[in-house]
């Protein structure tokens, strides 16, 4: 799968399952709050256009991890059925 259609299939998965939720409580709202504060002092010279680079490269090196811990547990699982043999 090439970049950008796993881009947009994230975006898109990002977009149903943002449907879904339904409206943030306090604790959600003051903890997103807190994490765009955060963010801004991490990154205070950034655009807007800098900022969704940064968090696409995150969501895809997020996406990576995850992809390679569901692989390392499949291979568990084989090996594990293997020895049951």
């Amino acid at each position: 799968m090439t970049r950008s259609r796993l881009a947009l299939a994230l975006i898109t998965s990002l977009a149903i399952a943002g449907a879904a939720c339904k409206e943030e409580g306090p604790a959600e709202k003051a903890g997103r709050k807190m994490d765009e504060a955060v963010d801004k002092l991490l990154h205070p010279n950034e655009g807007p256009i800098e900022r969704a680079g940064r968090e696409m490269d995150d969501a895809f090196d997020d996406a990576k991890d995850e992809i390679k811990d569901k692989v390392e547990d499949v291979r568990e699982d084989v090996a594990d059925a293997i020895e049951g043999d």
